[in-house]
């Protein structure tokens, strides 16, 4: 791909000093191990990363950034000039919310990503649809750039695949996404405590929150869609916060015969967040275009400001069409 060799070149680029990293907003394990891996990947070339932020890094992430690389938030980087931004896991520029100006003021702009939907924002589009993750992208540009892959790299790039596959049950997942875990459980990273760390810390409040979740559960299509909902009191009177929501909609789309399960957060006002997964031949990332959303073929969401019962019909009205 030139678009691989352009990178390169600017990573060579002598007049290159200072690059922004920028995961999406929400940070899951993909898009912040991904972050580590191209942390490295500039290190290798002497330039300087700053991952910036502007939200907490999940606690089951913690451990990824115990050692050297740090994470900035954006009023702590306003006084560097960045020559170069790299957008990491983002398919459009919505997901950065505030930081976005800080990513269109640097010379130039690379995107790494591997979202179908992406909407090639940067003056350099590395988008790799058929990648299980952009982990396993940017490990192979690692591999390309003959760049050294240390423990803290791997773990925060197996991290990366490992959470973007469902530990390796996702139809994403491809012999090359055995390949690279495999290189990179070599680089000596603590694969125990990594599995502990992400899969075997729930709360008992998250436990609880998925008991009331499935009270709401509604049924569509023969039993094939399911929908389950979640207010906002409800996170705040559990005291959780929302990264305590991740894996309600995969738990929800395990349970036999079902094919798509849609899951409703409100975020207060009319202000909702939807996300959907599907299990077989349902593309919801073309349902959720249709909201002004995206995603993947199995994986997708948006926002929209409605009442939950219109956009629970509204949703349903276009799966039925698909399903």
């Amino acid at each position: 791909m030139e678009s691989i060799y352009e990178l390169k070149a600017l990573l060579e680029d002598p007049a290159i000093h200072n690059v922004l990293i920028l995961p999406h907003n929400m940070p899951d394990g993909d898009t912040l191990g991904s972050c580590i891996g191209v942390y490295y990947m500039v290190k290798h070339f002497n330039k300087k990363g700053y991952i910036v932020l502007n939200d907490d890094i999940p606690s089951n992430l913690s451990f990824l950034f115990e050692e050297e690389v740090k994470c900035y938030q954006l009023s702590e980087i306003e006084d560097i000039h960045f020559e170069l931004s790299i957008a990491v896991d983002a398919g459009e520029t919505k997901l950065f919310e505030d930081r976005f100006e800080a990513f269109k003021a640097s010379n130039k702009t690379v995107c790494i990503d591997h979202h179908k939907t992406n909407s090639m924002y940067a003056e350099i589009n590395i988008v790799e649809v058929a990648a299980s993750s952009t982990g396993e992208i940017v490990y192979q540009l690692m591999k390309n750039f003959e760049c050294n892959i240390n423990s803290i790299a791997g773990q925060g790039l197996y991290a990366a695949i490992v959470t973007d596959t469902g530990s390796f049950r996702y139809s994403n997942t491809r012999s090359e996404t055995f390949v690279a875990c495999s290189e990179l459980i070599q680089t000596g990273f603590d694969f125990n405590r990594l599995n502990v760390e992400i899969f075997q810390n729930k709360s008992y409040e998250k436990v609880l929150l998925l008991n009331k979740v499935f009270d709401t559960l509604e049924l569509y299509g023969n039993h094939k869609i399911a929908v389950v909902k979640l207010s906002e009191a409800l996170i705040k009177s559990l005291n959780l916060s929302e990264y305590d929501t991740d894996g309600i909609v995969e738990f929800v789309r395990d349970i036999k015969g079902i094919e798509v399960v849609v899951f409703i957060r409100h975020l207060g006002g009319e202000a909702h967040k939807v996300s959907m997964r599907s299990k077989h031949n349902v593309d919801v990332s073309e349902v959720a275009m249709l909201f002004h959303g995206g995603g993947h073929t199995k994986a997708a969401g948006f926002k929209m400001d409605a009442s939950i019962d219109s956009i629970e019909a509204k949703v349903v009205e276009a799966l039925l069409k698909v399903i």
